[in-house]
């Protein structure tokens, strides 16, 4: 449903994977969760789709090269504003890989993790749901379109 439009509460959650089947996830800068690995957060302005949004980010402000966003979007209720929706999207290079620099670009402490290696560390990442989209992804079990992962 990527025609839908913000009312300036929602935020897009992207996923940057590589062609090892990696995510590049960061840990969010305040104190309390030092332990928590997450997604970038990307508000959206009104009237901007989700795709738009991810690529003004991605594209002009961390200046990754050309990407892909598959259509499968996942959808969730923001737990810091309850009026506002969360959508996660997979985010691939629009070429073979990408550059070595794509973890610096993204944050000085982003890191390389698989969905393995994140559950056997017993590595706590936001949104909890994020793991098993993932892997529905990768196994290819989850539809194009919107899916709600709540």
């Amino acid at each position: 449903m990527d025609d839908a439009h913000s009312d300036g509460c929602d935020v897009v959650r992207p996923v940057i994977i590589d062609s090892r089947k990696r995510l590049l996830l960061l840990i969010p800068s305040t104190p309390d969760s030092e332990d928590c690995w997450t997604l970038p957060t990307i508000p959206m302005r009104p009237g901007e789709t989700i795709r738009r949004a991810a690529t003004r980010h991605l594209r002009r402000d961390v200046h990754l090269p050309a990407l892909r966003i598959p259509p499968l979007i996942g959808r969730l209720s923001r737990r810091d504003a309850p009026e506002g929706v969360q959508y996660v999207v997979v985010v691939r290079p629009a070429a073979e890989s990408w550059s070595p620099y794509v973890r610096f670009a993204l944050a000085p402490e982003a890191q390389w993790w698989t969905t393995t290696e994140l559950r056997s560390a017993q590595v706590m990442v936001e949104p909890a749901e994020l793991l098993d989209f993932m892997d529905g992804y990768w196994d290819g079990w989850l539809p194009d379109g919107e899916v709600s992962l709540e």
